[in-house]
């Protein structure tokens, strides 16, 4: 699934500022931005999609003056009740109030050849700057859909700043879970914490990307091993953008 926390392509997206695509050109009355990512590993809120092994994504966005936007994000996945990839279409809305960035729109996640696997999500977000540090605060939810057993919320925090004079930047993220989206092998909870922490070095058009990631989800259980897709990780990522 596209975070807006995150994947690693998606994560580094999680701190562009949320008028980039206008305020890369204001005269333009539509704009349209993409690119392309190798991770090591596709990581969804803490949890491995590609069963710890390397993804291929891509992503393209169109952008409007007035802010709205529609985009495409697409990434390769481990096997998923038929399916071997994901693809999301979101739309929305982008602009800003003061000093302060909004985003909000709806994003469905497609698993193409799956079953049972559909979803989509509500979401919003409000961003600012302290000093040299971005922040930014959000909310995604799903609703009580035929694929899911209930309602799911996700409610994550992130900053980032860069290191003057230098193409590095450090990010981070804290993400809380709670619903019928949080997988847990040991049946023993419905909600978790998910946390990255990383830079991200740019050489335009490439970001090379470092990041640890990790989750509160049990890792034994009765004296075995569980979640073994939800524990830390070290991610390096390769992205070119256009």
């Amino acid at each position: 699934m596209k975070i807006l926390t995150h994947a690693l392509l998606a994560g580094a997206m999680l701190f562009v500022p949320a008028t980039m695509a206008v305020a890369q050109d204001e005269e333009k009355a539509v704009s349209f931005t993409g690119g392309a990512t190798f991770v090591s590993d596709y990581r969804f809120r803490g949890v491995s999609f590609s069963d710890k092994d390397i993804a291929v994504q891509g992503a393209m966005e169109m952008s409007t003056a007035p802010g709205f936007y529609v985009g495409l994000w697409g990434s390769s996945i481990a096997d998923f009740n038929g399916a071997t990839a994901e693809v999301d279409l979101y739309a929305g809305w982008r602009g800003s109030a003061g000093p302060l960035s909004l985003d909000a729109g709806m994003i469905s996640y497609f698993y193409p050849g799956g079953t049972g696997t559909d979803i989509y999500e509500f979401y919003g977000s409000i961003g600012g700057t302290v000093g040299p540090v971005g922040l930014k605060m959000g909310l995604n939810w799903a609703p009580d859909q035929d694929n899911l057993a209930g309602s799911s919320r996700y409610l994550y925090v992130g900053a980032n700043a860069g290191i003057p004079n230098t193409p590095i930047t450090v990010k981070g993220n804290l993400g809380f879970e709670r619903g019928s989206l949080v997988v847990d092998e040991t049946g023993s909870t419905t909600s978790k914490v998910d946390w990255l922490i990383g830079v991200d070095v740019k050489f335009e058009p490439l970001t090379v990307g470092f990041a640890y990631t990790d989750t509160d989800l049990p890792d034994r259980y009765a004296g075995f091993d569980a979640n073994s897709y939800s524990g830390s990780a070290f991610i390096v990522s390769l992205g070119v953008s256009f």
